[in-house]
């Protein structure tokens, strides 16, 4: 079960990251009436007898979505993975008090760097979609920790993770389902430790 308590953090920060992130996009989507609004105004507004000289178009709930005043969704994933990456880096930073300091923070802005840099590469070498490469980057950063920790149970989550978030729905369910995943296995992994700490 890796080297100590500490690796559960990691699955929980991002179970929790995709939890603001659902909700983030749900309140960021266009109401019906916000929708109709739109259409209405996009429609003719000649009146009947006059020349037109241009033709607006009805769009529907479907061909007319936008996102509100959130984050797009590709720059939500983005700003996610950074927090929990920033995250990781202070909870091991305090839980393992690095002797090369230096190092522990070039290494954390190398992940942080990272993260855009591959975000780039599966959007134009891949042509991956912006729901997929979010899910497949924090399952990269979960193969990163397993092996790190040279945790099983962690590449089990990761599994898991992948199987769900990314190759069954990639979109608000899938993102849901993982989170609850990675909260899980975050909740189990703290409950298989606490028994060896006590006396």
């Amino acid at each position: 079960m890796g080297r100590g308590p500490r690796f559960w953090f990691p699955p929980a920060l991002l179970g929790f990251a995709e939890i603001a992130l659902a909700a983030v996009q749900l309140l960021s989507r266009r109401s019906q009436a916000q929708a109709e609004s739109a259409s209405l105004l996009l429609g003719p507004a000649v009146p009947p007898g006059a020349t037109e000289y241009s033709r607006g178009y009805f769009l529907s709930q479907d061909d007319f979505y936008a996102q509100g005043p959130g984050l797009p969704g590709e720059t939500a994933w983005l700003v996610a993975l950074g927090v929990v990456v920033l995250g990781t880096a202070v909870w091991y930073a305090l839980a393992l008090r690095p002797v090369r300091k230096g190092w522990f923070v070039l290494g954390t802005i190398g992940a942080l760097l990272a993260i855009p840099l591959l975000d780039l590469v599966g959007s134009w070498q891949f042509r991956l979609g912006d729901g997929l490469r979010g899910p497949l980057l924090a399952t990269l950063g979960l193969l990163v920790l397993a092996a790190y920790e040279r945790s099983r149970f962690v590449l089990l989550t990761a599994a898991a993770f992948a199987l769900v978030a990314v190759v069954l729905s990639a979109d608000m369910a899938g993102m849901l389902i993982s989170a609850v995943i990675l909260l899980a296995a975050a909740f189990i992994a703290v409950l298989r430790e606490k028994p060896r700490s006590l006396p």
